[in-house]
């Protein structure tokens, strides 16, 4: 949804002439034809009324011309029409050395072949070198406008353009808009085709009650084709002056990016006002079997997103997640060295680094249709807390598992055991003392899993369908260890949803491994159209406990002492095919009433045309009491041929407050667009605020944003559907249906 160049051809443009439309015996030779003709010593010639002269490629019409074949001279005057394949001119006067390569058109109006730029000139100096047309234009004009009063327009003492490159360079150059002088340029580049090349990005301009009135304007370097970077000044009012810079690379083996960006006295701050936000991004194939992959980033303080926002994070994230590893893959093995760490953007207790973590996996090949198959798992991994370095941890861990397979077209089962082996070496601060201690750990599991798959044919209006359906049975057996010594490095509660029923663990990493005597009940139905198309999916199931399980993370809250689970079910709908129904929901049917859902239905024309109707709902929100019920609205539309919206609203339902509204609409012409778009959402201040503390009551930040687009002198592409991902949510397509 941005700009497109204009597609203009003027209606004196006649249809180039192509190298398959010349004769082998014509080629190098001067083609003329005319109503009159007077020829002197066969070598030199007039001609009057229908002048048509061909040479090669070159087509020039005329009323009158003289051709000298010795010096090989053409003149013509009176009104004339060139091209040559890359260039068509009208104008006044001609002048041509055909043994030379070279012309010299006065006084025209000119045509880019194949493209949409155009303008006019004084003189225009034509010379051929290496096959290629060179164009030298006097006191030109350029615009990929149409009309005799283009929306934008380049004038300038002098504009050069080659056939083998794709910009053009201006010199002493006018940048009007409107035909009003908005900016001189003593030498400048612009684009002829959509190839990439150094020069000015659109500038924007915003206004915040946080920032003041903002105003960036980017310069992207295209160094080399693998290497590029952008170099932008952003200069806020309330603030002052920030420099941005992205850096981005490419290779047969490694590709990566690197982003900085620092403001040097935040003049709306007292202390601390050196603000700045780096990251480096890096993808490494070293060989067939090993890689690497690195993304880490830091910020001068926990408010910098909320203050300057960025397309690597959102204002709402609790952290940043920073990662390096390397990676060993061959047949049945694979390994992995992995470090991580955060760094907070809140109060929130700052989690362990694993400092670092060795794994290595191997299972046997699967059977064909029946047979054994083992499994190992073992991992060394070295914990230590951010704010206290003498608290840490190592953890070993082994898990031998195997399993017995058997499937056929109508049924499949799974037989698992495995023995789950951790021993821990642990200094941790209890009661304001470091103590030590070490701790072993053995779990047997045992898991079996079983499918059926059905299927039946559908008629749809004479057309044929297919329904199936895959009902799913699970029973997993853990003993219960007590494991409340042991310190809580890497596990949190896992996602409770449909999929999540039939997960072996509870909690991720391996600090809790969760008692269970339990079997898992489920099946999945779906439609399909004659096509294969998937229409609909439909997923309910529920989990059903013989024993309570008692192990718990953080509190008892994360122990089972219901007969069953939640009731979970997923619901993915479409009809025709423009409209989509999503839903997810887990229903406690004790208490009879529902504990989460999420459910949206959209509306997509295309990427460009869509509305989005979405909600959700949780009771009792993790690690807080708090209910929680919004209701969100999603859009980017074209509501005319030149005019288009993009924007989303989200509502909290339970005290009225918009969280996260971001609105913008676009006024666009195939040469220049305006675009104008607003936002208000939640102003997050944790400064100052340590995880003790109560937080602050939320404020609201608004602000507006301005952008003038012109298409032919910049290569940006940002479009305004780009809205659907700013603010605390982003856009989300919920549906998975096989197409």
């Amino acid at each position: 949804m941005w700009p497109q160049q204009c597609e203009v051809t003027p209606d004196w443009v006649q249809p180039s002439s192509t190298s398959d439309d010349i004769s082998p015996a014509l080629y190098n030779a001067v083609q003329v034809t005319a109503d009159q003709a007077n020829v002197l010593h066969n070598s030199y010639a007039s001609y009057l009324g229908n002048v048509e002269l061909r040479h090669n490629q070159q087509l020039l019409q005329t009323e009158s011309a003289e051709y000298n074949q010795i010096t090989g001279e053409i003149r013509a005057d009176g009104g004339l029409y060139f091209n040559d394949g890359y260039v068509a001119v009208r104008g006044d006067t001609f002048h041509a050395h055909t043994l030379q390569q070279s012309a010299t058109i006065q006084d025209i109006d000119y045509h880019l072949v194949g493209t949409s730029a155009l303008g006019s000139a004084s003189v225009l100096d034509i010379q051929e070198s290496g096959g290629y047309q060179n164009l030298n234009f006097r006191r030109a004009s350029f615009t990929t406008c149409p009309g005799d009063r283009p929306a934008w327009q380049v004038r300038a003492r002098r504009i050069e353009m080659k056939e083998d490159e794709s910009w053009g360079v201006a010199h002493g150059a006018q940048v009007r808009l409107f035909n009003v002088p908005v900016i001189y340029i003593p030498r400048f580049s612009f684009p002829l085709t959509d190839e990439r090349k150094s020069g000015l990005l659109y500038p924007t301009v915003r206004s915040s009650s946080r920032n003041g009135l903002e105003f960036e304007i980017p310069y992207y370097f295209n160094l080399s084709p693998n290497y590029d970077a952008t170099l932008t000044p952003r200069y806020m009012s309330e603030r002052g002056l920030m420099g941005m810079a992205e850096q981005r690379y490419l290779s047969e083996d490694h590709q990566g990016q690197f982003n900085i960006e620092y403001l040097n006295n935040d003049s709306s701050r007292q202390a601390d006002n050196s603000r700045f936000f780096w990251r480096v991004e890096h993808e490494a194939e070293f060989s067939s079997r090993w890689s690497g992959y690195v993304d880490t980033s830091h910020v001068s303080d926990v408010n910098y997103f909320n203050d300057f926002g960025s397309q690597f994070a959102s204002p709402a994230d609790a952290h940043i997640y920073r990662r390096g590893q390397v990676d060993y893959q061959h047949q049945n093995w694979t390994a992995q060295v992995q470090v991580e760490d955060f760094q907070m953007l809140g109060p929130y207790q700052n989690p362990y680094r694993t400092m670092p973590r060795i794994s290595v996996w191997h299972e046997s090949d699967l059977p064909t249709r029946q047979g054994f198959t083992t499994q190992w798992f073992s991992e060394i991994t070295q914990f230590q807390r951010q704010d206290m370095a003498d608290e840490n941890a190592t953890r070993v861990h082994m898990e031998p598992g195997l399993s017995y397979y058997m499937r056929r077209p109508g049924w499949e089962w799974q037989a698992e055991t495995s023995m789950l082996l951790t021993h821990y070496e642990q200094q941790k601060f209890e009661e304001e003392q470091l103590n030590s201690n070490s701790i072993t750990r053995a779990l047997p599991e045992l898991r079996w899993h079983g499918q059926i798959n059905l299927e039946r044919p559908l008629d749809f209006s004479g057309n044929g369908g297919l329904q199936t359906l895959q009902p799913q049975l699970q029973f997993l057996y853990t003993p219960y260890r007590d494991q409340r010594d042991i310190g809580i490095y890497d596990s949190i509660p896992m996602q409770d949803d449909y999929n999540g029923l039939f997960r072996p663990r509870r909690f991720t990493g391996l600090d809790r491994i969760a008692d269970a005597n339990q079997i898992t009940l489920g099946a999945t139905t779906s439609i399909f159209n004659h096509r294969a198309e998937e229409l609909m999916r439909l997923s309910l199931g529920q989990i059903f406990y013989f024993d309570d399980s008692q192990t718990q993370l953080f509190d008892d809250t994360t122990q089972i002492t219901d007969n069953n689970s939640e009731l979970a079910a997923e619901l993915d709908f479409r009809f025709g095919s423009r409209w989509y129904f999503s839903l997810g929901a887990q229903y406690d049917s004790q208490l009879n009433q529902m504990q989460k859902s999420r459910s949206a239905v959209e509306y997509r024309k295309d990427s460009n045309n869509l509305i989005q109707l979405n909600h959700r709902q949780i009771r009792g929100l993790v690690g807080t009491e708090a209910d929680v019920e919004q209701l969100g609205l999603v859009t980017t539309w074209q509501v005319h041929q030149d005019w288009s919206i993009a924007g989303h609203w989200y509502q909290d339902l339970r005290n009225g407050d918009a969280l996260d509204v971001n609105f913008g609409f676009q006024y666009e012409r195939c040469c220049w667009a305006l675009r104008v778009s607003g936002y208000r959402r939640i102003d997050r201040n944790f400064e100052g605020i340590s995880s003790t503390q109560p937080l602050t009551p939320a404020e609201f930040d608004n602000g507006i944003s301005l952008q003038f687009v012109i298409t032919g002198l910049s290569g940006d592409r940002s479009s305004l559907s780009n809205l659907l991902q700013q603010g605390i949510f982003g856009y989300r397509r919920p549906f998975y249906l096989s197409n």
